[in-house]
């Protein structure tokens, strides 16, 4: 059946072209709705241009920075090779808010691998260009606990918390930092933890509740129904988000627990100049190539996502590839259609322009890193429908498709690999979402002005 398409380009008097996309008959996944919050025409300046009154993405007003504040962030791993989507977001965080000018601690483990969490570095204090960090030993893990209540966890076998808190404690955390919380927790004006899975954000909430922020990078799993979830949620003095659907599964799940919510978010850098010919010659990369970029595991979607592109390509022939790029249990089946490689990740930028496209095929995210990467370089995305999060930004930034199916797959790719004009469209579109709403001005204004609104301020 022959498929008629429609594309209407919508314009603002700010922004970029937006697209809208569909089959006639029947809706196809890359059709986006219209933008929810302020009118477009009566948005704020772009980021980082002064001017009293800006509003932020959910139409809330902005204030003012707040002065200096002693602020500690709590995480598992730090280390520049640890790239986790959590670890990766608390330490931009820490250090960009040093940079900013408030007084920055970074409280971690001695743990580089997440597998085996073995101290591998040594206990103490060290500098990071502003900031401080302070390392403390993790507890020896209990792999074979953690496995017997992880299997209980995942298939909803009643338990309670206090099962939930032997979990916890087989797995990542450190009671030498709670102590250091416990002595020094009345030092810092906010205690910052994430992500919510992990035992060093539970036990520090338990450790400094009147100064704890909760950052939880909450996705719908067993684990977010939990009876820890609901009391973190409830113990912090404020939870700190990074889009609304995660805000709207923690309420839906914990109704009535969150005392303060603020969405927040990540920020993000324009790319610096780059050339994607350069990626190509080095990779040795010739074709056209679609990308996924994160861990390669069942639960990020990624037999699904290497299922279709091969279907795709049994009905598709052609040269159009797919690059698989991260670690994990998911190896690729031989086929001239993949390739899984490993790049410098200074190179990522000019991989990310030469793609395509970027896929996101994971359902279970709360911000999704590589999709805000990938626009920033103006290139566009396609995405599972089940994906909330990652469909949300598609619908408010009209940078990108989804499809919940093969037939939306193939016409999707179908449309994008040979439509430049929507291609570039839509990433351009993505480019302005990002640069509008997640740059590191707007993040950082939106993160002082949620710590003072809790009454927090420097002495």
């Amino acid at each position: 059946m022959t498929r008629s398409w429609r594309v209407v380009v919508r314009a603002s008097r700010r922004w970029n072209a937006g697209w809208r996309v569909w089959r006639r008959g029947s809706p196809i996944s890359g059709r986006t709705s219209r933008r929810t919050g302020s009118d477009p025409a009566r948005e704020s300046p772009p980021a980082g241009m002064a001017g009293g009154g800006a509003r932020d993405f959910i139409g809330v007003a902005e204030p003012a920075p707040i002065r200096r504040l002693r602020i500690a962030v709590v995480t598992p791993r730090y280390e520049e090779t640890v790239l986790g989507g959590a670890e990766l977001h608390a330490r931009w965080l820490a250090q960009r808010l040093a940079d900013r000018g408030h007084d920055m601690e970074v409280l971690t483990t001695c743990a580089v691998d997440g597998q085996t969490w073995r101290n591998e570095l040594p206990a103490g204090s060290t500098g990071d260009g502003n900031l401080l960090v302070r390392r403390f030993r993790a507890e020896p893990p209990r792999f074979g606990l953690r496995a017997e209540l992880d299997r209980r966890l995942r298939w909803e076998v009643l338990v309670d918390l206090a099962d939930e808190e032997r979990w916890l404690r087989a797995g990542p955390n450190s009671r030498a930092l709670e102590k250091h919380l416990a002595r020094q927790g009345h030092s810092y004006d906010a205690v910052l933890a994430l992500p919510y899975l992990a035992g060093t954000t539970y036990f520090s909430a338990q450790a400094v509740q009147q100064r704890f922020f909760l950052i939880p990078c909450l996705h719908d799993e067993p684990f977010a129904r939990l009876q820890f979830t609901g009391r973190l949620l409830k113990q912090s003095r404020a939870v700190l988000f990074n889009s609304d659907p995660e805000r709207a599964l923690a309420e839906r799940l914990f109704p009535g627990a969150i005392a303060r919510a603020h969405v927040v978010g990540l920020g993000f850098d324009p790319p610096p100049p780059t050339d994607a010919q350069l990626f190509r010659r080095n990779y040795g990369v010739s074709e056209p190539f679609i990308l996924y970029v994160g861990r390669l595991e069942p639960h990020k979607n990624v037999p699904l996502l290497i299922d279709h592109f091969l279907r795709y390509k049994s009905r598709r022939p052609g040269d159009l590839k797919l690059l698989l790029v991260g670690a994990g249990e998911c190896e690729p089946p031989p086929s001239p259609h993949l390739r899984r490689i490993e790049i410098d990740w200074a190179d990522r930028d000019a991989m990310l322009m030469a793609a395509l496209l970027l896929v996101q095929p994971s359902t279970n995210e709360s911000l999704s890193i590589v999709m805000m990467q990938a626009w920033a370089c103006g290139r566009p995305v396609v995405v599972h429908a089940a994906g909330e999060v990652a469909r949300y930004h598609c619908e408010q930034g009209n940078g990108g498709l989804w499809f919940a199916n093969y037939p939306e797959f193939e016409a999707i790719l179908d449309r994008l690999h040979h439509d430049s004009g929507l291609a570039h469209g839509l990433g351009k579109a993505g480019q302005t979402y990002v640069q509008e709403r997640y740059s590191w001005e707007r993040v950082l204004r939106r993160l002082e002005g949620a710590l003072g609104d809790t009454g927090v301020s420097a002495p």
